[in-house]
């Protein structure tokens, strides 16, 4: 498959909370998403020499994965215009992005412990 694909922790509510999230505002219906736990996302990052850190958001396009900030900034042009204004923070470097990434990441089943529930039409889209 070569559609764009994002790859999350499918037992955080952050996580499920931003699937969601793209979802609902992307341009078009061609991103996919697959849980960490999935074996397709195993496999899938294995043939990239990634072993999947539950703490980490990975995103798939153009046979490239990228991870963290970068990953939540690649998905940036799939969205609704309104949303392009994003595109600022890459100018600020990846160590500072992934800093502020990772004091989320590693707060984030404290402040989001259920994990949404997905409508018919996106579980139609969640590869696992």
């Amino acid at each position: 498959m070569d559609s764009p694909i994002v790859f999350f922790d499918g037992d955080c509510g952050l996580c499920s909370r931003v699937v969601r999230f793209i979802y609902h505002n992307e341009k078009s219906t061609n991103i996919f998403f697959s849980p960490l736990q999935s074996q397709y996302a195993l496999e899938r990052l294995n043939e990239k020499n990634i072993t999947p850190d539950l703490n980490t958001f990975y995103f798939y396009y153009n046979n490239k994965i990228y991870d963290r900030s970068s990953a939540a900034l690649k998905i940036i042009p799939f969205l609704k215009w309104y949303f392009y204004f994003l595109c600022v923070f890459w100018i600020i470097p990846k160590f500072i992005r992934d800093h502020f990434y990772d004091i989320i990441s590693k707060n984030r089943l404290k402040f989001y412990k259920d994990v949404c529930e997905f409508l018919p039409e996106l579980n139609k889209r969640i590869i696992k």
